[in-house]
């Protein structure tokens, strides 16, 4: 869907939107990143400060651990 992603849930039933940023975001999580990192990559692609960067990225993040779309990782 163009720059948009559209995911499912089978084991729920739901489908999940990412608009063209949020898909940028889940295609860099495709290896673990910290939030620092993700910033700061999305800052060198996208003029955006980095508050506002910041606050939407760990939004979404939220979101996606939420619904369980995707884990997290400590540190060894």
């Amino acid at each position: 869907m163009g720059d948009e992603l559209v995911m499912m849930d089978a084991s729920q039933g739901q489908y999940f939107g990412l608009n063209a940023v949020a898909n940028v975001i889940w295609q860099l999580l495709e290896a673990p990143k910290s939030v620092d990192e993700l910033v700061e990559m999305l800052m060198q692609q996208f003029d955006v400060s980095e508050l506002q960067c910041r606050q939407e990225t760990e939004l979404l993040i939220q979101q996606l651990l939420d619904k369980k779309v995707i884990l997290t990782e400590t540190a060894a």
